[in-house]
């Protein structure tokens, strides 16, 4: 493979990355994903995030206490400052029966950075640009950077 291939790739791999963070910094923004669960693993953890547009429902304090729910919009905010900043990158998709969550983790929670290393990564960065330019209202200019 020559160079310049090899830097193309990084470079799609790259925006692949930073859009998905994006995409996932608006959902937690607009409510319709929130954090549900923390995965502690040895020397690092990784946040679970779901909602309504993924099959479940938005976390919510038990008996409805505003402090609760204030809070949880706190994490949701921070969470997504951490994704637009780059410092927590969306690192899986876990898919359940008529569900999925996304989990997000790096440097900042003991993880390292994920380097994916997928044969296929040109093949689903455009899928899933054309996915979500077309069901959600995403200025097209965030795609081509």
């Amino acid at each position: 493979m020559n160079d310049y291939k090899i830097k193309e790739d990084l470079r799609i791999i790259a925006t692949l990355q930073r859009d998905l963070n994006v995409a996932a910094a608006a959902l937690l923004l607009t409510g319709q994903i929130t954090i549900i669960g923390v995965f502690v693993t040895s020397g690092e953890f990784s946040l679970s995030l779901s909602g309504p547009l993924l099959g479940r429902e938005r976390v919510e304090s038990k008996y409805g206490d505003q402090f609760t729910n204030t809070l949880i919009d706190v994490v949701d905010i921070i969470i997504a400052i951490l994704l637009l900043i780059d410092e927590v990158r969306v690192v899986s998709s876990v898919i359940g029966p008529g569900r999925f969550s996304l989990n997000v983790s790096g440097p900042i929670f003991g993880a390292p950075v994920s380097v994916p290393t997928l044969p296929f990564l040109k093949k689903t960065y455009y899928f899933c640009k054309k996915i979500v330019s077309k069901h959600f209202d995403i200025d097209p200019r965030i795609f081509s950077k």
